[in-house]
């Protein structure tokens, strides 16, 4: 037996952050927006009550103070001040800018500038959709800008200068844009002007907070929550999943290098523009739209996910790499029977007896792993950095997918906090266990535990697909062996079960794993020390994992022989994970028969595959 040792329970690692519903921002976002109308309430305030500027003329069709220098009241109140004219009218040039240095600079996004990664990828695509927003709202939307089209819709129009009045020329007034309009000598009057400035201000601070923000949060190991995401299949993972770079790579003093202080300073000198904004320009309800608008695309860039559905996806991709001939699937005949008056499946196929069987093994040549590299047909999507998800090549239940990590890790390996959060996440995108939904999740683990592959990998099983061809009586019967051990359930061998929720943080759900299984080694091996946290396991066993539940069930046998009732053997009935889901499986008739004709046999081959439940 493998050394043992007396590691403790956790892991000497920060507790994982937090997640955040994946439709609300988190509540450092929450602060960080809660800035941008803190800055106009004030500067609205400030306008109000500061003698300066209340006496100061105002033009409404300018939306600004009077521009006589002798009565203006302040150096930023005048249009024509340095900082409007070089920095905000060309506020989004400055912020393209900021962010492209801090993207193919900065370590946070890749170990060199040269390093096209597909973080810098996600990152100019997320520009491009910021670009596309103030596009539409500030330049063109099929024709006039949202700004233009939203003062036209409120009634304004360009007022026509005295000179075309008086000479009857009233083409002027049909001007559909601000530009346009004052280039032709008359002037934007009527309607509802969306503050541009505010716009462009707020949604360029907000972009480069978020760009450059969360990338130094993981980059430095600050973070102490994360913003959560709908991956591409619908699991609900946390965001640092987009990271190509190592959380905490640059340690807690890593610099914000060059790229990280000129968008600093772009933001800095945004947010003082807003301010002088708020102070001396617009409305106060032309400054709300403003920052409307811009809020709404941040919203729609940073917090609304758009999430793919995994049942559906599963079942497309199943139902085409089996029309595609690309897996086989094994349909099963199914009989409902008591194993201690536990409802147990047994079903039979006896197509997979036919199962085609790789070459034998070769000493000279690298065991082939199914997991290396598989096949496009039958790869689902990639979860995350480190999983991805396939379908099992040769299905007996329908839409039956894998769990894979995407580098070669073992399988009799203790089982990782990711290996545990991965599997959660796929678990609550298909939601919570009941009679026709959830997921069963199962792991193989040693020689006895009906392990089959080396690369490590976990199961997963439709509930509503594993009760195919269970009707009536039968299917209101069946239920799923690892929820019902949760609510006091017995069953013939010896398992170790707690309840979960899908909200605990992966380094909770592997502690709990890992109390499983240290309970388990020691039921197997009572007199060893404590089994370690990581490396190699000492026993075989299998573990369940639904929405409710996690068990572990050690094993010391992959499976007991059959006889009938003349004591004849006639098969052996193998056994992995789905044993805990209450499901066994023959491939012969003769099988199939002796197990049907006593419900005892099936309790008691049940009870050799581990250590027995006699008490």
């Amino acid at each position: 037996m493998a050394q043992l040792s007396s590691q403790p329970a956790t892991r000497s690692r920060a507790a994982a952050p937090p997640r955040n519903p994946p439709f609300l921002p988190t509540p450092i976002e929450a602060v960080i927006l809660a800035i941008f109308p803190l800055i106009l309430i004030f500067g609205t305030i400030y306008s109000v009550v500061s003698p300066t500027t209340r006496s100061a003329p105002y033009d409404p069709v300018a939306q600004s103070h009077h521009q006589d220098p002798s009565v203006v009241p302040s150096y930023f109140a005048r249009k024509s001040n340095i900082f409007n004219v070089l920095f905000v009218k060309r506020g989004w040039g400055w912020t393209s800018l900021a962010y492209f240095a801090f993207l193919f600079t900065h370590p946070s996004i890749a170990a060199s500038s040269a390093d096209f990664t597909p973080r810098k990828v996600r990152g100019l695509i997320r520009w491009a959709l910021a670009t596309t927003w103030w596009f539409l709202i500030t330049q063109w939307c099929f024709g006039p800008a949202i700004i233009d089209r939203g003062f036209r819709w409120t009634g304004g129009r360009c007022e026509l200068a005295k000179m075309e009045v008086a000479m009857g020329d009233t083409s002027i007034g049909e001007q559909l844009t601000a530009v346009a309009c004052k280039a032709a000598g008359g002037k934007w009057k009527g309607g509802h002007d969306i503050s541009g400035h505010v716009f462009l201000l707020v949604l360029a601070t907000g972009f480069l907070i978020q760009e450059v923000g969360w990338a130094m949060a993981r980059w430095t190991g600050r973070r102490s929550e994360e913003r959560a995401v709908i991956m591409a299949d619908g699991a609900l993972k946390g965001a640092s999943v987009e990271s190509d770079a190592n959380i905490g790579a640059g340690g807690s003093e890593a610099s914000l290098g060059l790229g990280g202080k000129f968008a600093a300073g772009i933001v800095a000198l945004s947010l003082w523009m807003l301010l002088m904004t708020a102070i001396y320009f617009h409305t106060w309800f032309e400054k709300l739209t403003g920052l409307l608008s811009a809020l709404v695309g941040l919203y729609l860039l940073y917090v609304v996910p758009r999430p793919a559905n995994l049942p559906d996806l599963v079942k497309t991709t199943f139902a085409k790499a089996l029309s595609e001939g690309e897996l086989n699937y094994y349909p099963t005949r199914v009989a409902l029977l008591r194993a201690n008056s536990i409802p147990f499946q047994l079903r039979f196929s006896p197509a997979l007896a036919n199962k085609p069987k790789g070459p034998p093994p070769d000493p000279n040549r690298k065991p082939f792993d199914p997991f290396a590299n598989p096949s496009p047909a039958l790869k689902i999507t990639d979860l995350s950095s480190s999983h991805y998800l396939v379908l099992n090549k040769f299905a007996v239940v329908p839409e039956h997918f894998i769990l894979a990590t995407t580098e070669y890790k073992p399988q009799t390996h203790v089982l990782e906090p990711a290996d545990l959060d991965a599997t959660r996440a796929c678990i609550e995108a298909y939601g919570s266990a009941g009679r026709d939904g959830g997921l069963f999740a199962f792991f193989n683990c040693g020689d006895h535990s009906g392990a089959s592959q080396p690369h490590r990998h976990i199961q997963l099983l439709p509930v509503a697909r594993m009760r195919d061809g269970l009707e009536g009586p039968d299917g209101e019967a069946w239920g799923v062996l690892a929820e019902r051990l949760a609510d006091g359930t017995v069953a013939p061998f010896k398992t170790f079960t707690e309840r979960i929720t899908l909200d605990m943080s992966p380094d909770e759900l592997w502690n709990v794993y890992l109390r499983l299984y240290r309970q388990a080694c020691h039921a197997v091996a009572p007199s060893q020390d404590e089994a370690r946290a990581e490396g190699e396991v000492i026993i075989s066993y299998n573990m369940a994992m639904t929405s409710t539940t996690l068990t572990v069930c050690p094993r010391l046998s992959e499976g007991q022989e059959i006889t009938n009732d003349a004591g004849v053997v006639v098969g052996k009935l193998s056994l992995n994970g789905t044993v805990l889901a209450g499901t066994a499986l023959v491939k012969s008739e003769s099988e199939w028969d002796a197990l049907r004709e006593n419900d005892a046999k099936l309790a008691g081959l049940l009870e050799g595959i581990g250590i027995p439940n006699r008490s």
